[in-house]
């Protein structure tokens, strides 16, 4: 949630505004999010007896338009729709931008919770405040910055990927360890074909081990991506370490067809830096 404090004063030539934005939102771990024991997402929006759970595939910007049409709400004048407007929640499989600018867009701030449901979407995508959905042929074209009201990080959720998926998002924890988490980075390395087979410790059967170091590198990766970004919320530098592969990836993932292209692209970039750094030695 955000919460905007300003003051304004006269000045001689006509008025001066000063604001601050105060922004909070928090994450739990949680496992069974959608089990009925586990009390915490539905206490969310209890009092409001109601929310509205989105799922989808798409990120354009068509899809953010078609969610903020299907809310079928009382008139403006009701009590209850201010209140339903202030709390939905959205359910991602591959990507959630769309859902998130929806959010932002909608009757310009509207409330939501995050439940991410793949590895790029809990450890990537979930730490983050933007929002963005592609416009014709760009990525990411429109957007804004629109933090949630709570996160659940379910990593149970794995198990019902397919294994093509749990081993592209591999390729943005390397990218985010490697720059920044050495121990991460050796436990990758270390349980790497049985982190992707088991996905992530998850598949029933998976060995104790592997479940700790996936336990481990999940946890860490998460928090050192919220070091990183916390810092630089609204991207006002745009010098980020974990950014490396920003540089063509928009060009890359425009000119394919496919959703599997995280690992493709940073597997690109990485032997191009290679070589570009080699050839300057």
């Amino acid at each position: 949630m955000s919460d905007l404090k300003a003051t304004v004063c006269e000045t001689d030539a006509g008025f001066h505004v000063q604001g601050y934005e105060k922004i909070e939102y928090d994450f739990a771990f949680v496992d069974g999010v959608f089990d009925i024991a586990n009390p915490q997402l539905a206490n969310c929006y209890r009092k409001w007896g109601r929310v509205l759970a989105v799922t989808d595939k798409n990120n354009t910007l068509n899809t953010s338009i078609w969610i903020s049409k299907s809310i079928r709400l009382p008139s403006e004048r009701s009590q209850d729709h201010r209140y339903i407007s202030k709390h939905l929640r959205f359910d991602d499989r591959l990507r959630h931008h769309s859902k998130r600018f929806a959010c932002a867009a909608y009757r310009r701030n509207t409330n939501f919770i995050r439940v991410p449901t793949t590895v790029i979407g809990l450890i990537d995508a979930s730490v983050s405040i933007k929002v963005a959905v592609n416009y014709g042929r760009y990525k990411n074209r429109l957007g804004a910055y629109h933090a949630p009201l709570h996160t659940f990080l379910d990593f149970g959720f794995l198990q019902t990927l397919p294994t093509s998926q749990v081993r592209n998002s591999f390729a943005e924890l390397i990218k985010i360890s490697s720059c920044a988490h050495l121990e991460v980075f050796d436990l990758l390395d270390k349980f790497c074909e049985q982190l992707i087979n088991t996905h992530f410790g998850r598949v029933e059967g998976s060995a104790r081990d592997v479940r700790m170091a996936a336990d481990i590198i999940n946890r860490e990766d998460i928090y050192e991506m919220l070091k990183l970004e916390s810092p630089n919320l609204h991207e006002i530098g745009l010098d980020r370490v974990t950014a490396f592969s920003r540089s063509a990836s928009s060009s890359l993932m425009t000119s394919l067809t496919h959703d599997l292209v995280t690992h493709a692209i940073l597997g690109k970039l990485t032997i191009w830096l290679h070589n570009e750094s080699s050839s300057s030695l």
